[in-house]
């Protein structure tokens, strides 16, 4: 049984599309409005591109970017806070990380989908 979940998290970690559309229908039978059904398939499906993301680096450049992706991590969270802090004088935490979250799914869906044109193009030519 062990050995069944390790395959699953495996493959949606190698092919998080995929886990992003199995999310999508999925929720789109709990939800009834749309919007949800995007935010919480967003939600649920971000951390296969955070993970899919890095792996993908390693294998094409034979170099770990865990630190760089972390330091950008770091800064987008702290730009969301300082314009928190300008626009209302008061920082919300939770609305900060989830703002993050959100920026992450676009920008580690954006990496993954570059990298993997880049992977499929390297291999053809070289």
């Amino acid at each position: 049984m062990l050995d069944y979940l390790i395959y699953i998290i495996a493959f949606f970690i190698t092919l998080p599309i995929i886990a992003t559309i199995v999310a999508y229908f999925l929720f789109g039978k709990i939800y009834a409005h749309k919007w949800q059904v995007i935010h919480s398939t967003v939600h649920w499906t971000t951390i296969w591109y955070v993970v899919a993301v890095p792996m993908l680096l390693k294998l094409l450049f034979d170099r770990s970017f865990i630190g760089m992706i972390l330091l950008l991590l770091l800064v987008i969270l702290t730009i969301i806070i300082y314009y928190q802090w300008k626009v209302r004088t008061e920082v919300e935490m939770k609305q900060a990380i989830k703002i993050l979250w959100r920026i992450c799914f676009l920008l580690f869906l954006l990496m993954y989908l570059i990298l993997v044109c880049f992977g499929i193009v390297r291999r053809i030519f070289y």
